[in-house]
């Protein structure tokens, strides 16, 4: 097999160093070569970051606009870095931005894409075997995209972080790009509401479903969570239908990927868009007054009951615990 050639790519930095693990897993008998790719007027600092982790090549592409371009502009410059590198496979961070720059990327290249891959592997004619779930998570596909460049997108925290390098042996190119005037002009943005909590990094997660009948009862599991020393999260409902919790607080297939120590569902059902954004969790506990509720199929250990009386409780236990 000839040495692989992979070009990765995210918008987001700690994204860009998960796909260059997930690019060191495709290596085959021969080894391969991972170019990073980083576009836009401050990026350099993030292609040095991608060097010492172990990136052979780091490209920047400089376009000469003060901020990061839309998803048109960055993929022309991802265009240039497939022109200068010729990769066999592609890999985009599936973020907001990257899943639009890997639609028209795949569309402009008149290849097939793969979208929100949980898992990469080579077979013995140098295809790239991909898993990811399809019909909202239900079930999960085995596919295999054939040709080059194969492009493939993976969810943020799928991977981990790549590992600082004793030696770094990579090398930084720069590729000017001019892009084309902007098609689309924005006029303004209106933020969502975010924390500052950053709960793919809890160790500990309470998580709010559609089982809390009032904003203000929150509170509540916001003091179970803080008892424990964790975070206050919550299902798509909670986070979009009526913004109870600001949407990066979501946990779910649309939302955040978390892998705590310590999972509590509280009035949660447990329905697969919920599920995969919480698998890994280490220790599930699910609180819920249903008990043919899909959570109790997911949970370490399951408590049926209304939250409403049994969070109280706990609360009351645990302080006993503490005077003693």
């Amino acid at each position: 097999m000839n040495i692989q050639e992979i070009l990765i790519f995210s918008e987001n930095p700690d994204t860009l160093v998960e796909l260059l693990t997930a690019g060191r897993t495709l290596f085959g008998p021969a080894g391969g070569r991972v170019t990073a790719v980083t576009i836009g007027p401050t990026t350099t600092e993030v292609a040095r970051d991608c060097l010492v982790r172990g990136a052979d090549q780091a490209l920047v592409i400089q376009t000469g606009a003060a901020s990061l371009p839309a998803e048109n502009g960055l993929v022309l410059g991802l265009l240039e870095a497939i022109r200068a590198t010729d990769p066999d496979t592609i890999l985009i961070g599936a973020t907001r931005t990257g899943t639009d720059v890997v639609a028209q990327l795949a569309q402009a290249l008149e290849v097939p894409c793969a979208s929100n891959c949980m898992k990469l592997r080579r077979d013995e004619d140098g295809n790239l075997e991909i898993e990811r779930r399809v019909y909202g998570g239900r079930f999960t596909a085995t596919q295999v995209l054939m040709g080059r460049p194969q492009i493939a997108s993976i969810p943020p925290n799928r991977f981990p972080k790549a590992d600082l390098v004793q030696e770094a042996h990579g090398s930084i190119k720069e590729v000017v790009v001019e892009l084309p005037p902007p098609r689309i002009r924005v006029k303004a943005t209106l933020p969502r509401v975010r924390s500052a909590v950053d709960v793919t990094k809890a160790e500990v997660i309470v998580a709010a479903g559609r089982g809390v009948k009032k904003v203000e009862d929150l509170s509540l599991l916001d003091t179970l969570a803080s008892a424990l020393g964790g975070v206050l999260a919550g299902t798509r409902p909670l986070t979009g239908d009526v913004d109870w919790l600001p949407i990066d607080r979501r946990v779910g297939l649309s939302g955040q990927t978390v892998k705590p120590n310590l999972y509590i569902a509280c009035g949660i059902s447990g329905q697969i868009e919920h599920i995969v954004g919480m698998k890994g969790a280490r220790t599930v506990v699910a609180i819920n007054n249903d008990p043919k509720a899909p959570i109790h199929a997911e949970a370490d250990y399951s408590i049926i009951g209304d939250l409403y009386e049994i969070v109280p409780a706990f609360l009351d236990a645990y302080e006993r615990t503490k005077r003693t």
